[in-house]
Formats: C-alpha cells, sequence, structure tokens
C-alpha cells in the first residue's frame, strides 16, 4: 500500500502511527554530511521515483478494477465481497475511495510532486538531497492527513506536534543542506523556503500562508533562470511553482479555515464541510447594473492605468514604456471582457476562454519584455510580477480579491530594491512614483473586484444570449487592438 510503498526509504510514519522512523537521528545527520556518498544518495533517490511510480500504477489498477466490477453488476454475495475489500482499501489509503481528503492529496503527490522530484534529480547537487527530503516531508504530511480524515482534534498541543514531527524532520533536513550548500545556493534557498509551506496546517488561513510561501519563488525563479541557461533549472522553477500551488488548492478545497478533522468524531459535526466553502468560487448570474460596473471600472481601475502609463513614459527606459503600453492594453482587454460580462447571460467555457484571448496575449507579451533587461530589469520585474493578478476572472478555489492580493504582496520585493538603488540621484521621485502608482493600480483593481465581483463573476441574468453579440464583441476588440505605432485607443464610451 501506500505507505509501506514510501517506508522503505524512510517515508512516512510507521504502521502505528507513532514517530520512530527508518531514518532514525543518526542516520539524519549522517545523511546530511556533505562527505555522504553522493552515489548511493542518488540510487535511493531513484529509487524513491520508481516507488512513487508503481504507487501511482497499483492505485489506478485498483481504481479500474473496481470500476469494472460495479460497472458489470454483481449479485448480493459478490456485493458483500466488494464491501470487504473496500475495507480492507481504506485501510490501505484511508479511505481513498470515499475520503477526497486523503485520496486527492495522493492525486497532488501523483501529478505534481512527481515531476518536480524528477526535477531536481536532473539538477543534482545539494537540490537533489533537499528532494528526498522533500518527498519525505509530503509523505509524512500524507501520513498525518490520514489520521486527520480518521479522527477528532486532540484536545493536547502535545498529540498535534507528535504527528507533526515528521514533517519537521524532513524540514530540518532540507533546511540544513541550504545552510551547508557550496553550490546552487539561489536553488537550495527557494526550495527551503517554498517548503516552509508546511506549515500551514497550524495557520488559521492556511491558503493565505501557502501564497505567501509561493509568492517568494519568482524571487529566486528570476534569479536562477538569469544565471543558468539549462533547461532542467527552468523545469526546477516551474514545477516548483505549480506544486505549491497545487497545494494551495488542496487546502483551499478542505482544510479552508484549518485542519478539518473529522466531523463523525467531533462534537460541531460536519464543520469540515463548512470549512471549505468560503473560498469556494465560481462565476455566476446575478442583476447587473451594468453601465454602474463598467463606470465604476473606469473610475476605479483605468483612471489608475492612466496614472501609471504617464509615470512610466518619465523613466529613460524604452522597454518600460512599452512594457506599459502593454498593460495599457491588458486593461483595456479587461474592460472589453467586463462588458460582456455585464451585457450577456453566462457563455460555455470555451467561449469564456475564447473572450480571454486578448488579455492572455497582452500578458504574455509583458513577462516576455523581461527577457533581455539590463538596467531597467527590476523595474520589468516589478511590473511582470503584478500584472497576473488580471487572471483573478478565472482563479478556481479562492476569493478573487484574495487571488489579487497575492499578487500585490509580491511586488514589494522589487519596488523596495527600485528604491534603493536610485535612492540620492536626481530622478528618484520618478521612480518612486512608478513604484507607487504601480501599486495603486493593482489596489485599485482590487477594489473594484471586491465591489463587484466579490464571489467570482457575475453575469448578467437578464443580458442577452451571447451568440447574439458574437459578432459584436469581435468588431470591438479589433477597433480596439494596437496599431503599428503601439498606440492603444481608449475604452468606449457608455
Amino acid at each position: 500500500n501506500f505507505s509501506s510503498s514510501l517506508k522503505g526509504d524512510g517515508f512516512g510514519l510507521d504502521d502505528e502511527g507513532d514517530d520512530e522512523r527508518e531514518f532514525d537521528n543518526q542516520d539524519i545527520e549522517e545523511s546530511i554530511d556533505p562527505a555522504e556518498d553522493m552515489e548511493a544518495k542518488i540510487n535511493r533517490f531513484e529509487s524513491l521515483l520508481g516507488r512513487l511510480s508503481d504507487v501511482v500504477s497499483q492505485m489506478e489498477s485498483v481504481e479500474q478494477e473496481l470500476g469494472a466490477e460495479r460497472d458489470g453488476g454483481l449479485d448480493e454475495e459478490a456485493e458483500d465481497d466488494l464491501d470487504d475489500e473496500d475495507d480492507l482499501l481504506s485501510q490501505d489509503f484511508a479511505a481513498a475511495g470515499n475520503n477526497p481528503i486523503v485520496s486527492e492529496y495522493e492525486a497532488l503527490i501523483r501529478d505534481l510532486l512527481v515531476p518536480f522530484l524528477e526535477a531536481v534529480n536532473a539538477v543534482g547537487g545539494e537540490v537533489q538531497k533537499q528532494g528526498a527530503y522533500v518527498a519525505q516531508a509530503f509523505g509524512a504530511q500524507r501520513e498525518m492527513l490520514t489520521k486527520v480524515a480518521e479522527q477528532r482534534q486532540p484536545e493536547q498541543e502535545d498529540d498535534l506536534m507528535g504527528m507533526l514531527e515528521g514533517t519537521m524532520e524532513a524540514l530540518a533536513c532540507i533546511d540544513q543542506i541550504n545552510e551547508d550548500a557550496d553550490h546552487l545556493r539561489k536553488h537550495t534557498a527557494m526550495v527551503a523556503g517554498a517548503m516552509t509551506c508546511f506549515g500551514w496546517v497550524t495557520s488559521p488561513d492556511p491558503r493565505q500562508y501557502i501564497g505567501d510561501m509561493l509568492n517568494a519563488v519568482p524571487v529566486y525563479g528570476r534569479q536562477i533562470l538569469e544565471e543558468f541557461r539549462g533547461e532542467e533549472h527552468g523545469q526546477l522553477v516551474s514545477t516548483l511553482k505549480y506544486l505549491l500551488r497545487g497545494l494551495q488548492e488542496y487546502v483551499a478545497k478542505h482544510h479552508a479555515q484549518g485542519l478539518a478533522w473529522n466531523g463523525r468524531h467531533s462534537p460541531n459535526k460536519g464543520q469540515s464541510k463548512q470549512a471549505a466553502r468560503p473560498n469556494m468560487v465560481r462565476d455566476r448570474e446575478a442583476k447587473v447594473d451594468h453601465l454602474a460596473m463598467l463606470a465604476a471600472y473606469d473610475d476605479t481601475v483605468m483612471a489608475k492605468v492612466e496614472e501609471f502609463v504617464g509615470a512610466a513614459e518619465a523613466l529613460p527606459f524604452p522597454t518600460v514604456r512599452k512594457q506599459a503600453v502593454w498593460v495599457d492594453k491588458c486593461f483595456k482587454a479587461q474592460r472589453e471582457f467586463l462588458q460582456t460580462v455585464a451585457t450577456c447571460k453566462r457563455p460555455a467555457d470555451e467561449d469564456i476562454s475564447q473572450l480571454l484571448t486578448e488579455t492572455s496575449e497582452a500578458l504574455m507579451e509583458i513577462e516576455a519584455l523581461c527577457d533581455n533587461a539590463g538596467r531597467d530589469r527590476l523595474h520589468l520585474t516589478l511590473v511582470s510580477s503584478g500584472m497576473p493578478c488580471l487572471a483573478w476572472v478565472s482563479a478556481l478555489n479562492m476569493q478573487p480579491t484574495a487571488y489579487i492580493s497575492d499578487m500585490i504582496n509580491s511586488i514589494p520585493v522589487y519596488g523596495e530594491k527600485i528604491v534603493a538603488e536610485v535612492s540620492g540621484t536626481e530622478d528618484a521621485e520618478s521612480h518612486r512614483t512608478f513604484v507607487s502608482t504601480f501599486r495603486d493600480m493593482l489596489r485599485g483593481l482590487n477594489d473594484y473586484v471586491r465591489t463587484h465581483h466579490a464571489k467570482g463573476l457575475n453575469w448578467n441574468m437578464d443580458g442577452v444570449d451571447f451568440d447574439e453579440i458574437r459578432e459584436e464583441v469581435s468588431e470591438d476588440w479589433a477597433s480596439t487592438s494596437a496599431g503599428p505605432s503601439g498606440q492603444v485607443s481608449p475604452p468606449p464610451s457608455n
């Protein structure tokens, strides 16, 4: 089963649920000794990847067999046998077939942890050592979540700390490897910082806690990509981001207000189900004053976009000015999208994806301008780090304002560096204005969304069908596209 498959390499707790591990304290200290035989470490790590793959295959095989039997129909005796088999599977996989708290965490391991482990294996060195303990941490947390799914919250804090001991041991090893690293220091710092996300289990706002860790990844990621050109380094950064985002989505769904202990054993029965509701977000149809909605966007958002573009124009960086044009275009594309939202009923998902194409393309142009950055690197990075906030319209399992806030929280590190670098220069005030207007622009968007789309897009329930305005929408977009000069026409008047 899952536990025994990982346990051979020291991942997860023993069958009795205590914290005695295949790696005792002496083994852990030796495993982070710089003199450790790397070949043995690599072999053990590659064995882990194989074991994870075997676990995934085993889970999929069991699921297919059960599905085939049920589809074919069963007599009463066979159904009893199947119930017995289900009971055994519940023990092996902690009710994976019935309890999504565990089964979806296992899916996270399968779909997002394994690619990350493959990436650290490709990078090698100290990062590869860390990867083994990242897998150990996920295995230990999976065992802890098994207990969360089966029992009530312990009354003593020490009992909870005991359940966390396996994860804490792995994190300590990850940190120690980072402190002792002679090479790939940015890589090990990025991984060590990201893995503090495991602290979500003791946070009152787990999703936001993981978001804070996720926001720090691009800081190291960009430095790594600037210094190392190999594909494996890019894979390390991207798979780490996907892993944390996947964990954040899992937590938002199942543990939105903290660990969702089994409600059947709790005085507050049903609390675990309710905990996931506050962050469940989907767009919907509602009665909408579309004129007021668009006027608010122009007043709260577009006015601040104009101020930012003006601040960018005052800087001596042509690429920053070009990027600001794309920022302007991006917000205007979103305005056109919101005009459609205010005008019509919700269309099919594929139509919504098409409606978002122009915004997505503008965001890609903003990001692409960072590739050849020079003295303006921090300015370009500041903008490219914050502009993904426009993806709030398609954020899943997150409140739109929380999604935007995550982006806003990622920009001070660059803004502060910009201000520090230009301190005492003649144009220092221009740079400070650039930073402040960009921040205010994103805050304006957040204020608008909080007022008009707090729980997701509000499509007009009294509006027309999208098919009736499809051609008109296409023509409007064509008229607001950037021309050869790169200038963007103003938004249409109401």
